[in-house]
């Protein structure tokens, strides 16, 4: 069985996928973060911001982009875009490919997981397969 870290380890392509995907969810959770993080300080109410909120705010803001315009301003800004294998991106889609980002080990997780199974694409992670989606340069 052929892994998609097997060819990340001689694909500079897919080395350089990866990573686009992985600073555009740096971007991502920043644009979202660090907001909200400063209104819960101006209102002194800091500690009611726990991590989790964070990741269901990234989780419904990349449901929303990704199937609206096909991508997250991150995304966007590294030239990435999501895209249905079976025809339009639904909204269904959008769900099942970003469910991940809530809590940031379920990415990571994700990321391993779709890496390690035999998925035909070493782009997708495992909820990207599930979903039927894919990330592509744009």
């Amino acid at each position: 069985m052929v892994t998609g870290f097997d060819y990340l380890g001689r694909d500079k392509a897919l080395q350089e996928h990866w990573l686009r995907r992985f600073v555009a969810i740096i971007v991502d959770t920043l644009l979202i973060y660090a907001p909200i993080s400063a209104l819960f300080q101006i209102i002194g109410m800091s500690w009611l911001f726990p991590w989790w909120w964070a990741g269901a705010f990234l989780f419904l803001y990349a449901t929303l982009f990704d199937a609206a315009i096909g991508g997250t301003v991150g995304k966007r800004l590294v030239r990435l875009k999501v895209v249905s294998m079976t025809g339009a991106l639904s909204v269904p889609q959008a769900l099942m490919r970003n469910v991940s980002k809530v809590f940031a080990p379920l990415l990571l997780l994700d990321w391993i997981i779709g890496m390690a199974i035999d998925t035909q694409d070493p782009r997708q992670k495992f909820t990207d397969h599930l979903g039927k989606s894919s990330v592509m340069l744009h």
